[in-house]
């Protein structure tokens, strides 16, 4: 009788025991007005049966499920006495808790709501119509998010979290295969961490088989006490990023040699002009460069890559040879094997460290000093390379909540919002 009612408002779940159901439009509020079927009960104290009916009480409810308009719930309620005992009780309510004002489907709304990254509590209680400290009650209440369990392959990197936060980073422990966010500590201080791994159970630590990080001496030190079952691998984007910078800071060194002021011996304005306006060609992978005709505005003509390069790499020997080595380590990191990578890597190194230019022999030193774990990202897992690209993502959609998020400061809900709405598939208790 009231099927299209309750569908719309997310109440089939009691059509078998409704009496009555109206509804009334007030503005922009609308109203359900609703009374149960009467039921026989049993007294719980002295269960005489049946307790009688002993009039009504009107219960207001908030039941935003709708993005329309607000949506309230006028609930008539019986009371029941018993004429043995006197006790007088409720009938059973099927739409919120006790001394509740909020619905419990308004509850659920609010909370599959808060499961986005960019919704924040304040957007839930203009959405739903209700206070922003309720909205927050609710999730506190309803969301419990413990630490998951450590899997064999762990991600570990830092992200910022000022605002939330008396430390600078958080540190984010994340499951490679799974793509689950493990957990979200605090601070990535060695002494922190150190702390925080010991508290987890040796057995379940020496479970993990590789833990894959940027070159953060802190991290290195913790797995190494912590993990000493788990090898340890350098993402390699953090080590190409370090050769990009090298070979950016020696471009720029080259291109301010040629800066058109007619006071020093050697100047070319269009050396200076390729060089900058096509900085692009010494960090970026040669195949990912557009592959048309480019416009140089300043010889009005169009020329292909290949050309631009072949010019830019007959400015200056310096530039050649750092471009040429960098593409010799970028061709390595791309086709190398873990079981094949040791000795070219022992040439790498020896090449960068012998080089002329003073920023690629510190970069020879850095891959020397970590040449162990620059092997280890060589590990494939079901045809993967290990490597913290997956983590990335989920470092944006944490970034997303802390810009979002202004109203958070406790730390301990920033981190259960941040696994709630990342993880998607933690439970609701209560």
């Amino acid at each position: 009788m009231y099927d299209n009612i309750t569908k719309l408002y997310k109440l089939e779940n009691i059509n078998s025991k409704i009496e009555s159901l109206d509804t009334t439009i007030d503005g922009e509020v609308l109203t359900l007005h609703l009374k149960l079927l009467k039921d026989n009960i049993s007294c719980p104290l002295c269960q005489t049966y049946p307790m009688y009916f002993h009039g009504f009480r009107l219960k207001k409810l908030i039941h935003s499920v709708s993005l329309e308009h607000q949506v309230k719930i006028a609930y008539y309620a019986r009371r029941y006495r018993c004429k043995t005992c006197n006790k007088t009780i409720y009938e059973t309510n099927p739409f919120n808790q006790a001394y509740e004002r909020i619905s419990l489907k308004t509850k659920l709304s609010i909370l599959d709501y808060l499961k986005e990254t960019n919704h924040t509590f304040t957007d839930a209680a203009k959405v739903f119509n209700v206070s922003i400290q309720s909205v927050i009650n609710i999730f506190d209440r309803h969301i419990e998010v413990r630490r998951r369990p450590l899997p064999e392959i762990i991600s570990i990197d830092e992200v910022f979290t000022n605002k939330m936060n008396k430390y600078k980073y958080a540190c984010v422990l994340f499951d490679f295969e799974a793509s689950k966010l493990i957990d979200l500590i605090a601070t990535r201080h060695k002494n922190y961490l150190l702390e925080y791994f010991y508290r987890i159970p040796i057995k379940e630590r020496d479970q993990v088989k590789v833990f894959i990080m940027d070159m953060w001496d802190s991290y290195k030190q913790v797995v190494s006490k912590c993990f000493p079952k788990a090898l340890i691998a350098i993402d390699s984007f953090h080590i190409v990023r370090n050769l990009n910078e090298a070979i950016k800071a020696i471009r720029i060194r080259v291109q301010n040699k040629y800066y058109l002021q007619k006071s020093k011996l050697e100047h070319n304005d269009m050396y200076y002009y390729m060089l900058k306006k096509f900085h692009y060609f010494f960090v970026k992978n040669y195949e990912d460069i557009y592959d048309g005709k480019i416009k140089i505005h300043k010889l009005n003509a169009y020329w292909h890559k290949s050309e631009i390069l072949r010019d830019l790499l007959s400015i200056n020997d310096e530039l050649t040879e750092a471009y040429r080595l960098k593409e010799r380590y970028r061709t390595f990191n791309l086709t190398a094997d873990y079981e094949t990578c040791e000795d070219e890597l022992q040439v790498l190194i020896q090449v960068f460290k012998n080089s002329k230019i003073d920023v690629y022999r510190a970069f020879g030193k850095t891959i020397d000093k970590w040449q162990q774990e620059i092997r280890n990202s060589f590990i494939r897992i079901n045809g993967r390379r290990v490597s913290n690209g997956p983590i990335e993502s989920t470092n944006s959609k944490i970034k997303t909540i802390t810009k979002t998020a202004n109203g958070i400061r406790d730390f301990r809900r920033f981190r259960k919002k941040a696994l709630y709405a990342i993880n998607q598939d933690i439970p609701i208790k209560n």
